[in-house]
């Protein structure tokens, strides 16, 4: 990844950089020879998971006066957003919270970045919730929003809030499937894992029937490298374009285990999707970009980073 833009080096300020996806992208960035500065207030990032030779923040984006001053400070020319509340299930409980941290905070990302003069905002939002259950598979990018949790609506609003007020921005807004890997903590494919490492059932709400997409974190990051391309703008599905069932998943994380614990089936959630896979016809001809990281490939390599931690 390291060879994307590496004679133009940027100055990246990455919200939610010590989390999952952000300290890996932090990293990539770095290696690609970009100037990284980390924003995190460590409610859920880890401060062991940033690399070498970021610039550390710890600073909430709903804290307007202290977000300001970073970013006043350090001038990025891109903003990379991925600090967020994610969790579909918490949403339903604290809906307040995510409206504050998703929508107040990201709008609050956006205006600083305006006020110092970044050049571009790339927006970390999520193909898994902001269709809802539209008729129609895969999903466009144009395919109606109809989200059924307090996450989802969160990200579709801060999308409309960047579109309608990003002006002068270039605006790049990277709806991500069900982004999985090793260190992930939330995943089903980890929690699977956890759960047969442990001989304990898995549980799986409902009869296991709904799918999703699932996307290896490697490939997000590659996605979002490719974003940074000067002039870029609009919005892309990254996911894997295959539709694979939560049982599937189950499946073959058990087989890469060589466990045969039954999972422990729980009612399902009325505000859960059903089906979700999404078409990434436009990041392959615009972004240049298609997943690498096979479906086998990912949840071998999870499972040995949960076995292995």
């Amino acid at each position: 990844m390291s060879f994307v833009f590496k004679n133009t080096p940027l100055k990246i300020l990455i919200t939610g950089g010590a989390g999952f996806i952000g300290s890996r992208l932090a990293r990539a960035c770095i290696q690609a020879g970009h100037q990284v500065v980390v924003l995190d207030n460590l409610a859920r990032g880890r401060p062991e998971h940033l690399p070498v030779g970021v610039t550390f923040h710890n600073v909430d984006i709903c804290d307007w006066a202290a977000l300001r001053e970073v970013v006043k400070r350090e001038r990025p020319n891109v903003v990379s957003h991925h600090a967020a509340l994610v969790f579909v299930r918490e949403s339903q409980r604290f809906p307040e919270d995510y409206a504050r941290v998703n929508l107040t905070g990201t709008r609050n990302v956006l205006k600083a970045a305006r006020e110092t003069g970044a050049g571009k905002f790339v927006f970390a939002s999520s193909g898994g919730a902001v269709y809802g259950d539209p008729p129609g598979l895969p999903l466009r990018e144009d395919a109606p929003r109809l989200p059924r949790s307090p996450y989802g609506e969160t990200k579709m609003r801060a999308e409309d809030a960047l579109l309608a007020e990003g002006d002068g921005l270039e605006i790049v807004i990277l709806r991500y499937g069900n982004v999985y890997g090793p260190g992930q903590d939330h995943s089903v494919v980890t929690m699977f894992a956890a759960a047969l490492r442990d001989s304990v059932p898995a549980v799986i709400f409902g009869d296991g029937s709904q799918s999703r997409d699932y996307v290896y974190v490697t490939d997000v990051v590659r996605a979002n490298l490719l974003a940074l391309k000067p002039g870029l703008s609009g919005i892309f599905n990254i996911g894997s374009a295959e539709e694979r069932s939560v049982l599937e998943v189950y499946r073959s994380v058990a087989a890469n285990m060589h466990n045969g614990v039954s999972p422990l089936h729980l009612p399902d959630n009325s505000f859960e999707v059903r089906r979700n896979v999404l078409d990434i016809r436009r990041a392959r001809s615009i972004l240049g970009w298609q997943p690498e990281v096979s479906f086998e490939e990912g949840v071998r390599l999870t499972v040995q980073g949960v076995v292995g931690g």
